[in-house]
């Protein structure tokens, strides 16, 4: 009997609390990012300086800032 208990039926118990907790987690974790207001930040590859992904354009596979002096310099 305690085969059966300590054997089996634990290490179940055991793997569906732990898969059913980590989907928790991560669906409260999605739900705070997603309301939250911040932002994907991206950094331009000629002044290095991070922008957030609205002034970030990819010119010729590389991303670029819309500073004036950075779009000259492609």
């Amino acid at each position: 009997m305690n085969f059966i208990v300590f054997g089996v039926l634990a290490p179940i118990a055991y793997f569906t609390l732990r898969f059913l907790i980590k989907k928790l987690v991560i669906n409260l974790l999605q739900n705070v990012k997603r309301s939250s207001n911040t932002k994907n930040m991206i950094k331009c590859e000629n002044c290095e300086i991070f922008f957030s992904e609205d002034n970030i354009k990819s010119i010729k596979g590389r991303n670029i800032c819309n500073k004036p002096e950075c779009k000259n310099n492609v």
